[in-house]
């Protein structure tokens, strides 16, 4: 005797409510507009092919542009249907001829409608993405442009390691968001190709054409190779790739803001808006912002992961794994991402920093004696080495007098390490230990003085100048391929 699992008809009562249900409803959220985008342009060609005519276009059209979308989204999952593609095959079929309405599936398959609408999706989340990027950017170059002479202390292993500015911290940052908004772009680029016309995997005995639907649909051009427009997934692993890479920087970024908003460092301070109290404790103020930033940004970063490790040494070809289950927790990791990006671009136009604390913390802990010690290079020609013993056990010695290097402990250590006195000046010491000379005396390439901070901060401003004007051209040509569709329509209706 059969077991009622055995003998349920498709949907099975568990496929449908752990599979259909959940997937047709992500795709009313994520796809609905992107499959009548591409509906509407795989009509128009196939009227201009000749494929259907005249008149059968023309119905298909009217059916299409009548369709009840809040109806739509209302719907339910019934099993009276497979998934969104067939209830709109239905919807089509209920306002014009069902077997006019037939034709519009003419030389394509879901496979190649799949993939066409993933990446219409997609493409509109990285391009969000990338704006976020870039107002953080343009955060960080505001901040940079007024702070050239701003003295900080810079850390390495989380130690007071060397005197810098404002600007040169926040121009490093800029310029890894920068080759972040880069590798977008080219994710975008790459991702912009539509595959539509492949088919189920192999195209099409009809005479289609492809780089119609491509320019309809605002994509650069058709993918080429049919195999791989169906079984390829780097459209979305390269996106994926550099989202994770931004994640990872805008995470690093944040906690060094947030180890400066300790009360210990207090180093910045975020305004009312972007910090909470306690509930027992009246003195609080809590950067939660910073905090959601790093948690949201770890969160979107996971995601991404966890995409990837999905695919891994998945079948080349048509599954299921990179379909309907995967998608919205592609688009969920790229709107935290977004989330992520934004929040840190607005909280820190909004924070405010103590430069009088870190000016006053760029002149201790004997941060400014690499200078020292490279002054004794030049003036005494010593081996390097030599005058960092020397420089080593003045400070050593700083320190267990309770106070800064002085003249007298300067020519007892030389005096120790190489037997004699140095030929430096009292004067000569003071200015070596300067952090104002040690930040001004860095002109080199990528260095720390004012003249190459205004210099490298021009060269960014060109890069935000260029990026911008791509990211213009990219969204008009994606607006005005909309509207080029929709007169296409309307011209055809018209008729």
């Amino acid at each position: 005797m059969q077991s009622k699992e055995q003998t349920e008809k498709f949907p099975a009562q568990s496929y449908k409510d752990n599979v259909l249900a959940d997937c047709f409803a992500d795709a009313k959220e994520h796809f609905l507009d992107a499959y009548h985008q591409v509906d509407l342009a795989h009509a128009v060609m196939l009227g201009e092919q000749g494929i259907v005519s005249e008149a059968e276009l023309n119905e298909i059209l009217r059916a299409l542009t009548e369709l009840d979308f809040d109806g739509i989204r209302g719907r339910e999952y019934d099993g009276t249907f497979e998934d969104l593609f067939y209830l709109l095959q239905q919807e089509i079929a209920k306002l014009c001829d069902p077997d006019i309405a037939g034709k519009l599936h003419t030389a394509r398959s879901r496979n190649d409608i799949d993939v066409t609408i993933y990446r219409l999706h997609l493409r509109q989340d990285c391009l969000n993405l990338m704006r976020s990027a870039m107002d953080l950017r343009r955060v960080f170059l505001d901040l940079a442009s007024q702070h050239h002479e701003t003295l900080i202390p810079a850390y390495t292993h989380t130690q007071p390691a060397q005197p810098s500015t404002m600007a040169h911290f926040l121009l490093a940052m800029a310029e890894n968001v920068g080759r972040d908004i880069k590798r977008l772009m080219r994710a975008f680029e790459n991702m912009n190709y539509c595959p539509l016309g492949a088919g189920a995997i192999t195209t099409t005995g009809f005479p289609i054409n492809r780089h119609r639907v491509a320019e309809l649909l605002g994509f650069t051009a058709p993918t080429v190779n049919s195999y791989g427009s169906i079984a390829s997934v780097d459209y979305f692993t390269e996106t994926l790739g550099a989202v994770a890479a931004l994640l990872v920087n805008t995470g690093k970024f944040a906690q060094e803001f947030l180890l400066m908003a300790m009360m210990e460092f207090n180093a910045i301070r975020l305004p009312d808006g972007y910090v909470q109290g306690s509930s027992i404790m009246p003195q609080k103020r809590n950067p939660v912002a910073l905090e959601h930033i790093r948690a949201i940004g770890s969160k979107a970063l996971g995601q991404t992961l966890g995409v990837l490790t999905a695919v891994h040494n998945t079948p080349f070809g048509d599954i299921n794994d990179v379909e309907d289950d995967l998608q919205p927790l592609i688009y969920s990791a790229m709107r935290d991402a977004d989330r992520t990006v934004a929040l840190f671009a607005s909280t820190l136009r909004s924070a405010t920093f103590n430069f009088d604390v870190l000016k006053k913390r760029a002149g201790e802990n004997f941060i400014a004696v690499t200078e020292l010690a490279d002054t004794i290079v030049r003036k005494e020609g010593l081996p390097f080495r030599v005058s960092h013993k020397i420089v080593g056990n003045c400070v050593k010695a700083a320190i267990d007098a309770g106070t800064d290097v002085t003249f007298e402990i300067l020519q007892k250590s030389a005096n120790e390490v190489i037997g004699r006195d140095l030929h430096m000046t009292e004067d000569e010491l003071i200015a070596a230990v300067s952090p104002e000379n040690f930040v001004n005396i860095r002109t080199i390439y990528g260095g720390t003085a004012p003249s190459e901070t205004k210099r490298a901060l021009g060269v960014e401003r060109e890069f935000e100048v260029e990026d911008d004007a791509w990211f213009v051209e990219v969204t008009d040509g994606l607006k005005l391929a909309r509207e080029n569709l929709d007169r296409a329509v309307k011209a055809r209706i018209n008729r």
